[in-house]
C-alpha cells in the first residue's frame, strides 16, 4: 500500500464524500456512529495519516510550541521540558527547544526562528530582553508564558508589560526554611551567591534571602554577597573563591541554584575547608546530582515537574482561550536537609 494515501482515497473506499470522511476522522462535525466506525476502519486498513501541514494551513495552527531556556545543560531545564512535552502531547502538540545562554542577541534569533516556524505559543524559561523587545519580535498576539524563578504580581514587575501568563515558585518559603535551619544549628554568619545581577531568578532570590535574614533577626553582610556570572559549577567556584579568600569569611553560603552550590563545595574543598564543619552550603533546585556529591547537598526543592505541567497548562489555556485574564501561578518550595548544612 502506498504511503501517499489521501482523504479522498479513504472516502472512496468507505463510500462517503471526502468531507464526511474528514469529519469522521477529525470530529470537526458530527457523523453517525456507524459512519465514523466504517471510515476509521478503512483509514486504519489503508494506513492513512493526515497531512498535518495542510491541516495547519487550514486551521492557522501548527500544533507546535517553543520553549526557550538559558542553558539546557542545567539539569533543572530537562526536567521542566519533559513535563511540558508530556502535558502538551496530550493536546496533540509538540515542542521546539531553543537555547540562548542568557544572551539577548541569541534570544532574538531564537524568537525570530520560532515565529518563522509559526509556533502557536512560547514558554520563556529565560528572559534577557525587555518586555517591549520580546513583543516586538513575536508580535502582539503570540501566547506567552513566562517561567520565572519566582512568580510575582507586583504592578511594577516587567512581566506586567509583557502581557503573559506567569509560572514560578514561592521561593520565600524554602529560603526562610533554610535560614531557620542554619540558625537552629547556631550558624548566623550567612553569605549568599546569586546568579547574574539583573536576571529574574538572581534578583528575586537574593531579595528573598535578605528578607528571610531580616525576619530571622540576622544581619546581612554585603561583603558576603557574591554574584556568579552564570548558573554553572564553574561560575559558582569563582564566586566562592572571592567570598572565601578573606579571613573573616561567612560560616555558611546559600546559593541561587545547585550548580553554583556544587561549585562552592569544590572551592571550599580546594581551600582545605570541611563541609559542613567549616562551611555550610545550601543549594536551590534539588537537581539529581545534589544527592550524589560529597557531602550530599542540602538544598531547596524546586518542583521542576510541577512547574513544567503548570507552564503547559497555562499555555494551552491561553491558546484555546486568548481573551481570559492573565494568571500568576506560584508553586511552593521546601528545604531538604542533607549533609552539607
Amino acid at each position: 500500500m502506498s504511503l501517499e494515501v489521501g482523504i479522498k482515497d479513504v472516502a472512496l473506499r468507505a463510500g462517503v464524500s471526502p468531507a464526511t470522511a474528514s469529519n469522521a476522522l477529525s470530529g470537526a462535525r458530527p457523523v453517525s456512529k456507524e459512519t465514523r466506525q466504517r471510515v476509521s476502519a478503512v483509514a486504519e486498513a489503508m494506513k492513512y495519516r493526515p497531512n498535518l501541514v495542510a491541516r495547519a494551513l487550514r486551521r492557522q495552527e501548527t500544533k507546535t510550541i517553543a520553549l526557550l531556556v538559558g542553558d539546557i545543560s542545567n539539569p533543572y531545564y530537562p526536567a521542566v521540558a519533559r513535563a511540558i512535552h508530556d502535558r502538551i502531547g496530550a493536546h496533540g502538540y509538540v515542542s521546539f527547544i531553543g537555547n540562548t545562554d542568557g544572551d539577548p542577541e541569541a534570544e532574538v534569533r531564537v524568537l525570530e526562528e520560532m515565529r518563522a516556524r509559526s509556533v502557536d505559543g512560547v514558554i520563556m524559561g529565560t528572559m534577557a530582553l525587555s518586555s517591549e523587545r520580546i513583543r516586538s519580535v513575536v508580535g502582539p498576539t503570540m501566547p506567552l508564558v513566562l517561567l520565572t524563578g519566582e512568580a510575582l504580581e507586583s504592578p511594577e514587575h516587567q512581566v506586567r508589560q509583557l502581557r503573559a501568563d506567569e509560572v514560578g515558585t514561592d521561593d520565600s518559603i524554602g529560603i526562610r526554611e533554610a535560614v531557620a535551619h542554619l540558625r537552629n544549628k547556631g550558624v548566623t554568619d550567612i553569605g549568599y551567591v546569586s546568579g547574574p545581577l539583573g536576571s529574574i531568578p538572581g534578583t528575586d532570590r537574593l531579595q528573598r534571602f535578605r528578607d528571610a535574614m531580616e525576619d530571622a533577626g540576622l544581619r546581612v553582610d554585603d561583603r558576603w554577597i557574591g554574584f556568579a556570572s552564570g548558573y554553572t559549577l564553574e561560575t559558582g567556584y569563582d564566586a566562592a573563591e572571592r567570598l572565601l579568600a578573606p579571613s573573616d569569611r561567612p560560616a555558611a553560603i546559600m546559593c541561587a541554584n545547585d550548580l553554583i552550590a556544587i561549585g562552592v563545595l569544590e572551592a571550599a574543598r580546594d581551600r582545605g575547608l570541611v563541609v559542613p564543619t567549616d562551611l555550610a552550603v545550601v543549594g536551590f533546585d534539588d537537581i539529581p546530582t545534589a544527592k550524589h556529591v560529597s557531602p550530599r547537598l542540602t538544598t531547596i526543592i524546586n518542583p521542576a515537574t510541577l512547574v513544567g505541567y503548570a507552564c503547559a497548562d497555562a499555555l494551552m489555556r491561553r491558546i484555546e482561550h486568548p481573551d481570559v485574564p492573565f494568571e500568576h501561578t506560584a508553586l511552593p518550595t521546601h528545604l531538604i536537609a542533607r549533609g552539607s548544612a
